[in-house]
């Protein structure tokens, strides 16, 4: 089989955890951040290289949205509220100005509880969810029927192998087409310094915070609405995308 000309990376924001929630982010968010190879290799790469040398001075260092926003991690010496800003706005600039499709998938957890009494794990309702709608995009490329795949970070052991699971299971069939879907999982370690890795956890926040609270004020999202893969194409960017780019589940209205 050939390799698809799109490479997926994937990163969360929260926990699948239903029992004892945190009630202040009652949701799990999965985000698939799509690129096109060419583009990926010869302009995501660089520009975030190139950030990274700008602030940091090396490229050794991994941006993880949670670690720069409460100045911890590899950012604990970098927290003024000079230099957060300045990166934060430049962060700002490279998403605005990078080109790539997004999917994501948000689990309110709460209404989750109260509408099943046995409800599934919300990772793998997300996944699900997530892996349908890269299908169909891959369709409208005319590369559904290459091998595309899908990076995810580590996270443990057990919980690899049942993610790993429950991927193969929905690709070999257990999904809304009742299709076999042409893509393979890759598992990379949190030390792999991955760009799209990298964007994927830089993005996922600012969803969930935006389904729980959309009428507060977020920068980030409003960047990434024109990311969304949307009913409307790429001339309807920003518009379109509930239940295509975004799909909550279960539906809050």
């Amino acid at each position: 089989m050939d390799f698809s000309d799109y490479i997926i990376y994937v990163d969360e924001s929260g926990d699948h955890t239903l029992n004892g929630y945190n009630t202040k982010y009652p949701v799990f968010v999965l985000a698939f951040c799509i690129f096109h190879k060419r583009y990926y290799t010869g302009t995501v790469i660089n520009k975030l290289e190139q950030l990274k040398f700008k602030h940091f001075g090396h490229d050794i260092i991994i941006m993880h949205e949670r670690e720069i926003l409460k100045g911890t991690g590899d950012f604990r010496n970098y927290s003024s509220k000079e230099q957060k800003e300045s990166l934060l706005n430049d962060l700002t600039e490279l998403m605005q100005d990078t080109n790539f499709i997004l999917i994501s998938c948000v689990v309110r957890k709460d209404l989750l509880i109260n509408k099943y009494t046995s409800p599934k794990n919300p990772y793998f309702i997300a996944l699900e969810f997530g892996l349908e709608r890269i299908y169909r995009f891959l369709r409208e490329k005319n590369q559904h029927t290459k091998k595309t795949f899908i990076v995810f970070e580590q996270r443990g052991l057990q919980e690899d192998k049942d993610l790993e699971l429950e991927f193969r299971r929905v690709c070999d069939g257990s999904n809304y087409e009742n299709i076999c879907l042409p893509f393979e999982i890759k598992m990379a370690s949190k030390k792999v310094n991955s760009s799209g890795l990298q964007i994927a956890d830089l993005v996922a926040r600012p969803i969930g915070n935006h389904v729980l609270k959309p009428d507060q004020p977020n920068r980030a999202f409003d960047v990434l609405k024109a990311k969304f893969y949307s009913a409307n194409g790429r001339s309807g960017a920003g518009t379109g995308y509930h239940g295509y780019g975004l799909k909550v589940f279960p539906k809050t209205r």
